[in-house]
Formats: structure tokens, sequence, C-alpha cells
């Protein structure tokens, strides 16, 4: 699971460029899959025809990025974020591009006593005219912040994108386990999560199924003078009670709870009044949708790189599996 992990985090995938993966991602699933598509929001989608009541699996696959808006006479880029970064973040990260280039950003000289903005920074690409710049990164094209990955100790992993591509190695695996027993059950990989859970809506909206469980990360609170949340890494992953965009309906509650009994997995409670998930986007749509969020505690949440523990995704996806075959239509 490491190396998948590894793999998958590794991937740049700025909002609104997930078309571009998401075939070779959908491609590891051929042997298994009835059917495969991207749809019109750039979700992709992961169809198994079975028994049963029809479970999807939902974990957003993009992350946070920035995105070129103008180009200086002399080469340096002018940018704007996508999803939540912080200008104080970004000053002497490296940058790689979904076509593979490279800079740096740098920042303006200010007075300390000013405020710092997205508007005060620049990328430099080494080039020295707009004409070569625009060759290496033309207007529109997105980037992610180039952090490398890193093992710490025996279960912890570090990198970029953890949140969520932790959370789609722990769905894809689900996936598989279900769609081996025969299950009807169909994985998404959502689009557009980090703008306002985008991809999520219109997916629920396409597939109606009878549950969905959003796998995704929730900040841990473990770390010295962290913000008050008791989660911590290697207790187990969270069964999300709400976060600022849902309440978990109380029937989906039980049922992932008595999951976790059955199985004597260890699992932790998360209460996360500031958070935002694909989870509530699903449970209005249409007339309202059986929704369950299972969480991977992180630290570092929102920041430029994350850090978790393998050993709660893999009490995940047996908690997931457990939980779809214990719905009941």
């Amino acid at each position: 699971m490491k190396n998948i992990i590894k793999q998958w985090s590794e991937m740049v995938i700025p909002a609104g460029s997930e078309a571009a993966h998401l075939p070779s991602v959908l491609a590891t699933f051929k042997d298994i899959a009835d059917s495969t598509e991207i749809d019109r929001l750039g979700n992709g989608i992961v169809r198994k025809n079975g028994v049963g009541p029809h479970v999807a699996l939902v974990a957003h696959i993009d992350e946070p990025g920035i995105m070129v808006n103008h180009i200086e006479e002399n080469g340096f880029l002018r940018f704007l974020t996508i999803g939540s970064l912080e200008a104080k973040q970004l000053i002497g990260q490296h940058v790689r591009f979904t076509n593979q280039t490279r800079g740096i950003i740098g920042c303006e000289m200010k007075d300390a006593n000013t405020s710092l903005s997205v508007d005060d920074l620049y990328i430099d690409l080494g080039v020295d005219s707009a004409e070569e710049a625009y060759h290496l990164a033309p207007i529109g094209i997105s980037a992610v912040l180039d952090v490398p990955f890193a093992e710490l100790g025996e279960h912890r992993l570090s990198g970029r994108a953890l949140d969520n591509r932790a959370g789609c190695v722990a769905a894809a695996d689900a996936f598989r386990q279900l769609a081996d027993e025969g299950r009807q059950v169909t994985l998404v990989f959502s689009a557009q999560s980090v703008v306002g859970a985008r991809g999520a809506k219109t997916a629920a909206f396409a597939l109606q199924p009878d549950l969905v469980l959003v796998i995704d990360s929730a900040p841990a609170g473990d770390m010295p003078k962290a913000k008050r949340m008791d989660l911590r890494l290697g207790h187990g992953p969270a069964l999300k009670i709400m976060d600022g965009t849902v309440i978990t309906p109380l029937r989906v509650k039980n049922v992932l709870q008595d999951a976790a009994e059955t199985l004597d997995i260890n699992i932790q409670h998360e209460v996360w009044p500031g958070g935002q998930s694909d989870a509530g986007q699903i449970h209005l749509s249409q007339a309202g949708l059986m929704v369950g969020g299972l969480s991977i505690p992180t630290r570092y949440t929102g920041q430029l790189s994350q850090v978790i523990d393998v050993r709660d995704v893999e009490s995940l996806v047996k908690w997931a599996v457990a939980a779809a075959n214990q719905w009941k239509a």
C-alpha cells in the first residue's frame, strides 16, 4: 500500500486537471470493472454490477494548486490560487506544472509591516522573456507545489496530496474487494473537490446509489499546541459525525459503528464544524442520499505536506467493506 500511495500522491492533479491522469488510473481496473468513464465534469467512475444495494465509494482525486493568469515582459509569471493556499506558504516553494515545467516562487520586496498577498508573488522559470515563458507555461496552465514524498519511521508517510490520494487508494482497494464478492458497487474519483465539491455533486445526481461512503482526510490534533481536534495518528480511521457541510444520518452512523465493532477495529469520531467535504453536496442530491464519511487522521491538513499513518488507511479499507456489506436497502 505504501508504494501505491507514493505513486498516486506524486501525480500532478490540481483541481480542474483530473482528466489528464484519470485514463491511466482507470486502466488499472480493466481486469475487474464492468465499465469505466470520465464524465463531463472530470470525475473518474468505475462500475461493477452485482447483487445487493448499490454502494458508491467516493474519494476526491484533486488537490489545491495555482494557475497562471499573467506573464511579465521579463518572463516572470503571475498566478492565482486554486483552493485554500495562503501567500505566506508559497514563498520559495518549487512548482510543477501539468506539462512538467518547473519553477520557483519568489516574492517582491515589501515593508515588514505590510500584509502579504498572492499578488506580491511570482514564478521564476529561469527565462528572460515573455515569449520563452509562454512556451513553457502559457496563461491558464495549472501547477502544484512540488513537495517530496518520504517515509517517517515504520508506519508514517509524509508528502504532497496525501489528502486525498491516500483516500483514493483506500477507496480503490475497498472497491476491488466488494467487486470480488459480487457486490453492486461504484467507485468515484471525484473532481474539483477543493473548489467546492463540484464533481461529487454531479456524480451523485447521476448515480443515485443507495449508500455513499465518502473517504477523505480529517485533521489530527495530536501535535504540540495543535487546534483542538480529537483525532490521533495510528489510533484508527474516523467516523465523520459532522463537518461544515453535513451531519451524518443516524442510520448510516449506526451501521458504520456496528461494522467497526463487528471487526473489532478501533475507530475515532470526527466532529469538525469548520471542515468541508464531498459528503455535504452528495447528501443534498435530488431528494437526498444516505451518506457517511470515513476519514483518515492527517497532520497538517491545508498545508503543503501532510503526514498520515498507513495503519489507519489499512483499517479504513476493512471498515468500508464491512459497512457496505451490512447496509440494507
